[in-house]
């Protein structure tokens, strides 16, 4: 009988009474195992393992939440009487695979369903290189459709008119995030976390990449000024934070989640499209940039990202390049609206 792997094999011996009473012992143990906790070898234990590796560790915090819920999202997936995360991960085959995200793909959509076939093949293989599981990865070539490219963005007006509704329904916070993401064109996470001391310093590190990125505020004088009434607002106030965006609810940083949720509500009430997200403001921004004739070294100022390897290697993200690219957009935006 083949074993999990995880589980040390042990002898019952040859004498019937004592094999017995030694197959009792380990069952026992089995059921004296702490409530929720991962049978060794199953599919949910795989994924601890992998959560538990230096790779899994140095991924960005945003990063680890998503797999620990692509996980959790997988285990749950009901095959025949049992989840899948209870089965042994060294008995899942190709065509559990497809079951499994053809499942999760009717329930909760081709998106969920794309990304837990792709984190569900990095566990398969990390576990594979540990020999917690076969070498043939069932998760790879599923021959699944590409998520379509995401091409929605902001209009100037819109941007304006969700700051002025987050402004009116007490939450500024909110509207200086807006700011912020259509500035310096930083994700979420990014924004949430500064502190003055970075905005100050005039550079800081993104969470994703790693990546040191210039920030020069006076770029853009409308999210500057808008800093600076938060600044002096924190300032007068008894408890003023070490991060730029207070949340108004408890006085101090928002949780990324509820920040999604109250955003939501204002752009609700600012009566914009369901379909624009916080998120699109960084694009929008991006594509703002190229629209005013900003090179990838000019936008990678501002997006960290790292398309062009050889660019990367030989012009590193500078205030001056960060000056340039804002105002190449600033003065295509003056230019438009004349």
């Amino acid at each position: 009988m083949k074993l999990m792997k995880g589980v040390k094999g042990k002898a019952l011996g040859s004498d019937q009474a004592q094999a017995w009473n030694m197959a009792k012992k380990l069952n026992a143990e089995l059921l004296a195992m702490p409530l929720g906790a991962k049978a060794p070898g199953c599919v949910a234990w795989v994924f601890e393992q992998f959560f538990e590796t230096e790779k899994f560790k140095s991924l960005a915090r945003s990063t680890q939440t998503d797999y620990r819920w692509l996980a959790r999202r997988l285990g749950k997936v009901m095959m025949g009487n049992r989840p899948l995360g209870e089965f042994n991960a060294m008995s899942i085959k190709a065509r559990h695979a497809d079951f499994v995200i053809e499942q999760i793909n009717k329930e909760s959509g081709h998106s969920a369903s794309h990304y837990c076939a792709r984190s569900a093949r990095r566990v398969w293989k990390c576990a594979g290189r540990k020999e917690f599981v076969d070498q043939i990865n069932p998760f790879k070539d599923m021959e699944m459709k590409g998520l379509p490219q995401r091409d929605i963005v902001w209009q100037p007006e819109q941007v304006a008119t969700v700051i002025a509704k987050a402004y009116e329904m007490g939450f500024p916070s909110i509207g200086l995030a807006c700011h912020i993401a259509y500035g310096f064109a930083h994700r979420k996470n990014d924004i949430l976390s500064l502190t003055w001391t970075a905005l100050d310093l005039g550079s800081r590190k993104t969470s994703k990449t790693g990546v040191t990125l210039p920030m020069v505020q006076s770029a853009y004088p409308d999210m500057d000024a808008a800093i600076e009434i938060e600044r002096a607002r924190q300032k007068a106030s008894e408890k003023p934070s070490t991060h730029v965006i207070q949340c108004e609810l408890t006085g101090l940083t928002w949780h990324p989640d509820v920040f999604a949720h109250h955003f939501r509500t204002v752009a609700d009430a600012a009566g914009l499209p369901r379909e624009l997200q916080f998120r699109d403001l960084r694009a929008t921004a991006a594509t703002e940039m190229k629209d005013a004739g900003a090179d990838i070294i000019d936008m990678s100022t501002h997006t960290g990202h790292k398309t062009v390897t050889m660019a990367r290697r030989y012009a590193r993200p500078t205030a001056e390049q960060f000056q340039r690219a804002a105002a190449k957009r600033q003065a295509n935006k003056a230019k438009n609206e004349a």
